[in-house]
């Protein structure tokens, strides 16, 4: 039985358990001097586990990694199927589209004396003798308007679709025509003979010219022939005004070009004038405006967009390789995209799960095997794939909620039994759940996703730090 001393300390008898009493002083034992070494040894003992089942729990993170990767580079090769399907879509129609122009292009032949030196007997004597050269004049409008509507469709292959457009464009303006003075160096006793003029549109894909296209010129009907006669554009169409006569007079040639393209996804307008003005509509309502020159005015509504666009001809140098005025239509949620980003949320997910596993154990004392780990890590890497694939089938906020109910609801499940209890799964599950829709809100404000990503980081780890702040991680006991 235990003895009090004078000094207050606590001894014990070493046989007293083996013999039913204490028959010797030298059995009497200080408590604390035998104790001490062994809670030591335990301390130490609890220290190594909790060391190995760290660095068993972050080599399993890093294994975690590779489905990640994998799913990420599935999605990648999703994207690629998709821009093929693209692909072959606009070249069983007509590509990305632009219009130029248009450009008048005069032929002026030029007849002068040119003074020729001949030589007979009496030595060298000097005449004259007519020559003729042409002149080639490209002239463009003083001032040109476009006005234009857009019907978007959305056109098929496979799982993958692009908007395809039908555009409907006027052009209108007028030229002033060309002068002796528009002519480089004229020769003596100039007689000029001023040709019919052309008119040149530029098309960037001309497959996508649907119809023949109506121009008149000074009131006169061209007719439209393939091709154009200015060597900048890359393809499109010309007439010729054989009906309009120029006598080298600075007179106002009125024009008129109706056209109807097909294109697929963006359609450009190089402004091609010395003032340049643009009015678009269009039934797709998610536009993308770029180019050299965005909209002085525009209107975006569920219904479609509208779009007014002005230019001079001291912004605008109006080569092939201008971009314009620019128009894409855009997908209004980029499934892929969207994946991307989120995965790359993915190791964060599952190291937050390992992290609350890691502290429930420290706190409640119960033990969660690695596989135990490795498989809530899998369930959480499924999900991305799974969102991934639905996505191709559904609207993205419906497979994201779809997929992210399945995995919380599994995780669920099985925590039940792994944590011996259904209000822990629940809790697990809700908090889980929680990491999803903060998830859900920052890919759905991309501006602001940095920000909410940060601040969602620093709550998770206050949490983590205010929930352990009395755990003794050195596993002493006290």
């Amino acid at each position: 039985m235990p003895k009090a001393t004078g000094d207050g300390g606590l001894f014990y008898c070493a046989s007293h358990r083996l013999h039913g009493g204490c028959t010797s002083p030298s059995h009497w034992h200080r408590r604390g001097s035998r104790h001490f070494p062994l809670m030591q040894q335990q301390g130490a003992g609890m220290k190594n586990a909790l060391l190995v089942k760290c660095a068993i729990v972050a080599v399993l993170g890093l294994v975690l990694w590779f489905p990640l990767m994998m799913i990420e580079n599935t999605i990648q090769e999703r994207t690629r199927y998709r821009e093929e399907a693209v692909q072959a879509i606009a070249a069983s129609s007509a590509g990305e589209q632009k219009l130029w122009g248009p450009v008048l292009t005069i032929t002026v032949e030029e007849e002068f004396d040119e003074t020729v030196s001949g030589w007979i007997k009496s030595g060298t004597v000097a005449g004259t003798t007519r020559k003729t050269r042409k002149h080639m004049l490209q002239v463009i409008p003083s001032a040109v308007d476009l006005k234009g509507h857009m019907e978007v469709e959305r056109r098929k292959l496979g799982l993958f679709s692009t908007p395809v457009f039908e555009l409907n464009a006027t052009l209108s303006g007028h030229y002033v025509a060309p002068t002796a003075k528009d002519l480089p160096g004229l020769g003596p006793n100039a007689r000029l003979k001023w040709g019919a003029p052309v008119l040149s549109v530029g098309v960037g894909d001309a497959r996508g010219i649907a119809g023949a296209p109506v121009a008149m010129l000074a009131g006169s009907t061209l007719a439209i022939e393939g091709g154009s006669e200015v060597k900048d554009f890359e393809g499109g169409f010309h007439g010729v005004a054989g009906n309009v006569h120029l006598d080298g007079s600075a007179k106002t040639l009125p024009f008129t070009v109706t056209v109807r393209l097909v294109g697929t996804s963006v359609f450009g307008f190089v402004p091609v004038g010395e003032v340049v003005t643009a009015n678009l509509s269009s039934n797709w309502p998610h536009p993308s405006f770029g180019g050299d020159f965005l909209p002085r005015t525009r209107s975006v509504q569920n219904t479609g967009f509208n779009a007014q666009w002005g230019t001079t001809a001291l912004a605008s140098n109006g080569g092939a390789t201008a971009q314009g005025f620019q128009v894409r239509l855009i997908e209004p949620v980029d499934v892929y995209q969207q994946a991307t980003r989120s995965v790359k949320y993915g190791f964060l997910f599952i190291a937050l799960s390992f992290a609350a596993f890691f502290v429930f154990e420290q706190l409640k004392n119960l033990r969660i095997h690695p596989i135990q780990y490795l498989l809530v890590g899998l369930a959480q890497a499924v999900f991305f794939l799974l969102l991934t694939s639905l996505s191709e089938h559904m609207a993205f906020a419906v497979a994201y909620g779809v997929s992210a109910t399945a995995s919380v609801v599994l995780v669920g499940i099985y925590l039940a039994s792994v944590l011996r209890g259904a209000s822990r799964a629940v809790g697990f599950s809700t908090a889980m759940g929680t990491l999803y829709a903060a998830l859900f809100g920052i890919l759905q404000s991309e501006q602001n996703a940095l920000l909410l990503g940060s601040v969602l980081m620093f709550l998770l780890l206050a949490a983590v730090m205010l929930g352990t702040r009395k755990v003794d991680w050195y596993g002493q006991v006290t």
